[in-house]
């Protein structure tokens, strides 16, 4: 390597940790903590800040379109002339409940359907909350609850289950609003 070779690789070592030194100092201190878990920031003057959290959607504040928006025609209908009454039964028969609790804190083998509806509301952006249900129900694998294993439910209910029963337990699981 020439001598010309070595100064402009000493050049460029050198142009290097300058730039790296400089968005060193840039950088913010990684022991400042921005927000604290509890939301609360303390300023240099020392006065605190409380920051309130964005409220989630909820399952009232969307209209009925809102609710069932891309459902099948056909589930849609029977989703909206169901009596949720019918797809607690359908829920039963099918054996639904011996994986899926329905009360706060009740954990079984698949996801809680406590506060399905709310939960359902922001779970896929975009989706409408029948729309989550309905395909979680026809196509379990299209979305895995974080912490469920995958392959557990039964994939044939989309067969199974006519467009009648599959909005009547679209309707009954929409009722499940964490009251």
């Amino acid at each position: 390597m020439g001598a010309l070779s070595q100064i402009r690789l000493s050049s460029m070592l050198v142009a290097l940790a300058l730039l790296a030194l400089v968005l060193a100092a840039c950088a913010p201190d990684p022991t400042a903590q921005l927000i604290s878990p509890n939301m609360v920031v303390e300023t240099e003057e020392e006065e605190i800040v409380v920051a309130t959290p964005t409220p989630l959607p909820s399952i009232e504040d969307l209209t009925e379109d809102e609710i069932y928006a891309g459902l099948p025609e056909e589930v849609h209908a029977a989703a909206l002339e169901a009596d949720p009454a019918e797809g607690q039964k359908i829920a039963e028969l099918q054996g639904c409940l011996g994986c899926h609790g329905t009360a706060e804190g009740e954990v079984k083998v698949g996801p809680s359907w406590y506060n399905l509806a709310n939960r359902a509301v922001t779970r896929v952006p975009g989706e409408s909350p029948a729309l989550y249900i309905y395909k979680s129900i026809v196509d379990p694998s299209a979305y895995v609850v974080e912490g469920f294993p995958d392959g557990v439910m039964p994939k044939d209910y989309g067969a199974k289950l006519s467009e009648r029963e599959l909005g009547a337990l679209v309707a009954y699981l929409l009722t499940f609003r964490g009251e």
